[in-house]
């Protein structure tokens, strides 16, 4: 009996990991290509409907509440004026006790109940059943790649700087109908969205596609990046939806080079891998050349950083935008190679080139950063809200 047990919590944990976590299957977010986004709000209607509905309309923005057919039923009014205002209405089941789903006869019920092509479990949870009824009933499981954590007790302000700081061109938004803290949020969101180039869609505007075994691990691996960046205060060059590099200000950790030894203070770039992952060659061109300019204001903002640097054994690609290239000593040379590829295979389901695989080191000093990508003034002033000097927590 204790072994049936033990199989059955190990099944139910597995299907969890799988298609909650990783999202495995799921609609978790569409291309990286363009800047389209969509915004999703769950647990609605609520009291705070109709103003979140004037928040949008404000905005001019299109969003997709996912409904509980308890709520929906008890305020059919609000169903109708979201409708109305051409938002997306899907399902988010009938009730909103994620512990009473893992009796497969009430998830049935709770998934059959009210209509939708969309479908997003409550907290995302998952059992071994969730996958197979949503499947019998024609609706797709929608996830997401990016929450608002607007149930935590944060300033608005903060989340709004997360929110910026992660939100990339195809990302679907977890948001909730119901908190006074969304409204605050949206506020200081929305207009910043729009400026930066972000362009807000309901979820059939976005047409996003199911998650495939590297996207779900990708998916899996964004809470270690966001500990990364928090621990290391990697801080963002720019906000923008194809702005490519973040930057890590720390000393010149080597090798020693003319006038720049070790300990020098730099900036060490770091690509955002997700955002090029669905570029082509000429666009990511593009854009890093762009993202570079915005790395020179950071750098005319800081006199004390001499150098930007970054490892890769794509180094002899950057010297396309002027940069110098090094060789590394044995063992960082393995290690930035190893690492290079895996993130290249992860985000580009590639595997490097032949007689291309070895890391180098590639690098401008300050003077050069400056004078092949001047910023718009000597000492640009601090940007716009959501552009912080470091990571949002």
């Amino acid at each position: 009996m204790e072994l049936i047990l033990g199989l059955i919590l190990l099944l139910y944990g597995l299907s969890d990991l799988l298609f909650r976590f990783l999202g495995l299957g799921a609609y978790a977010h569409a291309s990286r290509r363009t800047p389209k986004v969509a915004l999703t709000f769950d647990d609605g209607p609520s009291e705070r409907t109709e103003a979140l509905l004037e928040l949008l309309r404000q905005y001019g923005v299109k969003a997709t509440f996912f409904l509980t057919g308890e709520r929906a039923k008890a305020r059919p009014d609000l169903v109708e004026a979201i409708q109305r205002e051409g938002h997306q209405v899907e399902d988010h089941g009938e009730w909103h006790q994620a512990w009473r789903l893992f009796l497969p006869w009430v998830e049935w019920e709770h998934l059959r109940r009210n209509p939708g092509r969309y479908y997003r479990p409550p907290h995302g949870l998952h059992t071994p059943f969730t996958r197979l009824f949503a499947r019998l009933l024609g609706k797709r499981v929608a996830l997401w790649d990016l929450e608002g954590k607007d149930w935590l007790d944060l300033p608005p302000e903060a989340l709004a700087e997360r929110l910026l700081y992660y939100l990339r061109p195809g990302s679907i938004v977890l948001l909730h109908d119901g908190p006074e803290r969304t409204l605050r949020l949206l506020e200081r969101v929305l207009p910043e969205m729009l400026r930066l180039g972000y362009q807000p869609v309901t979820l059939d505007g976005l047409a996003p596609l199911p998650l495939t075994p590297r996207l779900a691990l990708i998916r899996g691996l964004q809470g270690f990046e966001e500990r990364y960046n928090a621990k290391h205060r990697v801080a963002r060059a720019g906000y923008g939806p194809f702005d490519l590099f973040r930057v890590e200000k720390k000393p010149f950790p080597g090798p020693d080079l003319p006038g720049l030894p070790r300990g020098t203070p730099a900036l060490e770039l770091h690509l955002e891998s997700q955002r090029s992952m669905d570029l082509s060659p000429l666009e990511a061109i593009r854009y890093v050349r762009e993202s570079l300019k915005k790395v020179a204001e950071r750098v005319a903002q800081d006199p004390e950083v001499r150098l930007v640097y970054g490892y890769s054994y794509l180094a002899q690609g950057a010297r396309l935008f002027g940069f110098h290239t090094h060789p590394l000593p044995p063992w960082p040379r393995l290690v930035a190679t190893l690492s290079s590829a895996w993130f290249f295979w992860l985000y580009r389901g590639e595997l490097p080139k032949p007689g291309r695989s070895w890391a180098e080191l590639a690098y401008l000093s300050r003077e050069e950063v400056l004078g092949r990508f001047p910023p718009s003034t000597p000492a640009s002033p601090p940007q716009a809200p959501g552009e912080g000097q470091t990571p949002p927590p």
